[in-house]
């Protein structure tokens, strides 16, 4: 039912932990030390997550008492990560001239003690919070549970979509928390990571932060990449213009709807989670469609048959387009569309308001909006 956003980077994020070697060069530094009584492995590895399939950049000997080390010497900093049992593997920033200590037991991961650097505290504080959250809503998914055949299910499912409305809520509030904290902190890219891409501001934020000091990282050059798409269709500015054919042939301008609000709405009938949020979006225009409200689709699909098969199957009853030319569409390039659905919200005037709002989110604005 609800699904709780784990913590991934496109290079993974946990938290962080290691083991201790054999006697180091004298050239490298202990990067990552720490003690946790009761680990049974009689080794740990410590992997870059710029290049994970590459095998350990070190190798560390745990000792009877649980004490490890690392040694080595990063070019520069980045997210490394360590496995300590089949369910729990901890990430963390490392650099050199740095050194991140953990301490603890093997039966109590979550409580490990992590000092040494603002980075290290910022990512334990992060996945202190990810779990608490996933804790709650995995709660709900167990009150859920006994009404899912009950003829109080739908009731039931909007009484706990707003209390997971109000976790999310709480989420974003302490994530600003967490960055505001720290600016300038390495981590944030694990903690923006976490937040939603409506957010521009803040993906902004963490973007100035980091950008002179980090510039050469490929972490930050993939998290800028992102925030230049987000920032592309942030609130107040324009979208190009498209003007594809629709399903009979005749080429239909996004300019032509000018004086509606319009949902840019990218889709396929291969995308299953298009197909799941299409419902939404016919209940937003059936809602809406008389206050001035209408939907642009723009098909990513290939062949002609697929694309109106499912306009007829979902009961998508306003304005289609498609080239057929799957991800080498022109609309999806010049959109800089990567995955769907991806929806962009646009006034009467075609300005942007929103973004990527599903479900309750683009009925919320646009009673804003219209009602």
């Amino acid at each position: 039912m609800m699904k709780h956003k784990i913590i991934t980077l496109s290079f993974c994020i946990s938290v962080l932990l290691l083991a201790c070697g054999s006697e180091p060069a004298k050239q490298e530094q202990v990067i990552l030390k720490g003690q946790i009584s009761g680990l049974t492995l009689p080794e740990l590895y410590l992997i870059d997550l710029l290049q994970p399939k590459a095998g350990p950049v070190d190798t560390a000997v745990v000792g009877a008492d649980g004490s490890f080390a690392f040694y080595y010497t990063p070019k520069m900093k980045g997210f490394y990560r360590v496995t300590i049992s089949n369910n729990f593997a901890l990430v963390t920033p490392l650099a050199s001239g740095e050194t991140v200590s953990v301490s603890g037991d093997v039966n109590q991961l979550a409580d490990l003690k992590i000092e040494g650097t603002v980075d290290a505290v910022q990512m334990r504080d992060l996945n202190n919070f990810l779990r608490k959250n996933a804790m709650q809503t995995q709660a709900l998914d167990q009150e859920f549970k006994p009404y899912a055949n009950s003829p109080q299910r739908d009731s039931m499912i909007a009484v706990l979509r707003a209390r997971f409305a109000e976790f999310e809520k709480e989420k974003v509030t302490t994530l600003k928390a967490l960055i505001d904290k720290n600016p300038n902190s390495f981590s944030n890219l694990a903690v923006i990571e976490q937040m939603p891409d409506t957010e521009t501001e803040y993906y902004l934020k963490v973007d100035k932060a980091l950008a002179e000091k980090y510039s050469n990282s490929p972490f930050y050059t993939n998290f800028h990449a992102k925030v230049r798409s987000i920032s592309q269709f942030a609130v107040g500015s324009e979208v190009p213009e498209i003007n594809l054919p629709n399903p009979d042939g005749e080429s239909v301008a996004l300019s032509s709807l000018k004086g509606k609000v319009v949902l840019i709405d990218f889709w396929a009938s291969w995308c299953k989670p298009c197909r799941r949020e299409n419902p939404n979006v016919v209940a937003a225009y059936q809602k809406y469609k008389d206050k001035g409200f209408t939907v642009y689709g723009v098909s990513l699909d290939r062949t002609k048959d697929a694309w109106i098969n499912a306009i007829a199957q979902d009961n998508l009853t306003w304005t289609h387009v498609s080239d057929l030319k799957f991800w080498q569409s022109v609309a999806a390039k010049d959109y800089g569309v990567s995955s769907i659905p991806f929806a962009v919200l646009i006034d009467a005037e075609g300005k942007v308001i929103g973004k990527n709002l599903r479900g309750a989110a683009l009925q919320q604005k646009l009673a804003e909006v219209l009602d």
